[in-house]
């Protein structure tokens, strides 16, 4: 079973020392994220990132933030109400089942959450459902070795393995960076879904790490 994150301990996520794992507003817009876009915030927890999506994506954009668990959704709802989020929604989710609309966002961001999915390529097939064709898919998490903050390696995915799951589910890994000292950053896209043709149906891989 994928470890989840104990509620109990929610304050942790809303530690500020929890910037020093990596710069959210410098290392969004090297992924990408443009005014104007619809971000979907995965396992946003208790909306640590939410301000710095909102104001990325400006008013004529929008911030959905999900999560599983009830007590995670409630203390976002009550940060995008105290901040005056006003381009922020937050809704509960299942845990592979998210309540959007078909081809409804930009850009998908997943701090941390990959390695709590029960079912990754299961889950990547609903993210396929809501994106966009040529979305962007941004997700940060824990580098797979010892350390002094987070899960223990053996509860994480490495980056190798998030890019193994991303192309055997067809979405496009464009390249993999480090983020600080604990964490890593993987950059996907999804591609536009069309009939097969077996004449273009030639195997493609991208090996994380190569720019």
């Amino acid at each position: 079973m994928a470890h989840k994150f104990n509620p109990e301990n929610i304050s942790r996520l809303e530690d500020p020392s929890r910037l020093e794992l990596f710069d959210p507003e410098k290392v969004l817009k090297e992924f990408g994220i443009r005014e104007g876009m619809t971000v979907l915030d995965v396992g946003t927890g208790p909306g640590f990132y939410l301000p710095y999506l909102s104001k990325l994506v400006g008013d004529k954009g929008k911030v959905v933030a999900v999560d599983v668990q009830e007590e995670m959704v409630k203390r976002a709802k009550e940060k995008v109400e105290r901040e005056g989020l006003k381009n922020v929604e937050v809704l509960k989710s299942e845990e592979n089942k998210l309540p959007l609309e078909d081809s409804s966002v930009d850009f998908v961001f997943m701090a941390f959450t990959f390695h709590e999915l029960e079912d990754p390529k299961a889950f990547v097939e609903e993210l396929k459902r809501v994106a966009k064709p040529f979305a962007y898919l941004a997700v940060v998490d824990w580098k797979k070795e010892e350390r002094d903050k987070g899960p223990p390696p053996e509860e994480v995915l490495s980056e190798w393995e998030i890019g193994l799951i991303l192309d055997d589910s067809g979405v496009r890994v464009g390249r993999v960076v480090e983020i600080g000292k604990y964490c890593f950053g993987v950059y996907a896209v999804f591609p536009q879904e069309e009939e097969e043709n077996p004449l273009m149906n030639v195997p493609f891989r991208i090996p994380p790490g190569m720019v």
